[in-house]
């Protein structure tokens, strides 16, 4: 018996031998399945003893001779430095030969690689296309971005109800941060009817597995009407320390009045500088409030007229009146009536648009 089992296994061995031979003479031969297959012996270790290096020298020949397969693997050790320094910039090529030519797993990396900018210039665009292929076929991260592309408004026009459509696909495919994502946009008040008991419904098991967005949604639930404004404190300053630059503006407006923790006006500025200038409008006119009167910083006529500006060239109709009364009694500026008029009537413009209109209207008429 013990005799029999030997020489099957002999048999066996050189019959392993005698494929993986003609594997190789019909990859030097410029068989490409042999060059994919030899490669993969010399990788694995099985049929041949394990050598990366040559693994890389045959995934890549065979990869140039447009063997798809071979594209991604080879793009992969680039990308790890398996047998080869890495290089990024080889690695998205490879990649993007493989997507090009129908690999799915490369067509999802590509779209990572130009969203981050890995290896080739970030391009969102790019991004949003290799995505867009992605979510064409269900692709359950790919369908999150693309809800993420319209919750956002980039590249494309911020349309929230096709956020919705495309959160709803991954959140049907077990997706736990598109839950978090579609949530927000219920909060939000952009395109979706606001609905806190759906957003708090949503928003359960994110905040449990303690997915950044989803701390900002709870925060932001719990400022409302019957919330908890100390855990929405708690929240909003998680979410802030994350990453999550939505939290920044509430967090700031709970610092400055005091809302769910010590009130700290210099902590609240802090965070206002740093915001975007779509919020000049609104905390243009606080800081600048804070600043003329002195409320818990030094009075300060330049510093409050500098935000009023920023305020009023917001739209803010109060900050104009504002900049108004400063001209008028000479704080921090020269006294100018003139200019007092002036910002009079352009809070009188803002808060009367149709008004204004009508003004031109009634001017072209004249010149004609």
């Amino acid at each position: 018996m013990k005799k029999t089992i030997i020489f099957l296994v002999t048999i066996f061995f050189f019959a392993g031998a005698v494929f993986s031979q003609n594997i190789e003479q019909k990859a030097k031969n410029g068989n490409v399945q042999a060059m994919y297959d030899l490669a993969q012996e010399y990788y694995s270790g099985i049929g041949r003893i394990q050598n990366q290096a040559n693994a890389l020298v045959w995934f890549e020949r065979a990869a140039n001779k447009n063997h798809i397969e071979s594209m991604h693997r080879t793009a992969q050790m680039y990308e790890k430095g398996i047998s080869t320094p890495v290089n990024l910039r080889i690695a998205f090529n490879y990649y993007l030969q493989a997507a090009e030519k129908g690999h799915f797993i490369s067509q999802l990396i590509v779209a990572q690689k130009l969203e981050k900018g890995e290896g080739v210039m970030r391009s969102d665009s790019r991004a949003y296309l290799w995505y867009r292929v992605c979510a064409d076929r269900d692709e359950v991260l790919a369908c999150r971005k693309m809800g993420d592309y319209f919750r956002d408004g980039r590249v494309v026009t911020k349309d929230h109800s096709t956020a919705k459509y495309w959160y709803d696909k991954a959140i049907a495919k077990g997706d736990i941060d598109s839950k978090s994502s579609l949530a927000y946009l219920y909060i939000a008040n952009e395109g979706l009817a606001p609905n806190n008991i759906e957003a708090a419904k949503l928003n359960k098991e994110p905040f449990e597995q303690k997915i950044p967005l989803a701390y900002y949604v709870e925060g932001i639930i719990n400022m409302g009407e019957g919330g908890n404004t100390k855990k929405a404190f708690e929240c909003l300053l998680k979410a802030n320390q994350l990453g999550i630059q939505q939290a920044n503006y509430p967090l700031a407006i709970m610092y400055f009045k005091g809302e769910g923790t010590t009130k700290k006006v210099t902590e609240a500025f802090k965070i206002m500088e740093t915001l975007p200038k779509e919020y000049d409008s609104e905390i243009g006119y606080i800081m600048g409030f804070a600043y003329q009167n002195g409320n818990d910083v030094d009075v300060n006529f330049s510093k409050a007229l500098q935000f009023y500006t920023n305020s009023a060239n917001g739209g803010n109709p109060e900050a104009c009146k504002a900049i108004a009364k400063m001209y008028e009694n000479g704080l921090g500026v020269k006294k100018n009536i003139k200019q007092a008029k002036a910002w009079t009537k352009k809070a009188f413009d803002l808060e009367n648009p149709k008004s204004k209109s009508i003004v031109k209207k009634k001017t072209i008429k004249k010149k004609r």
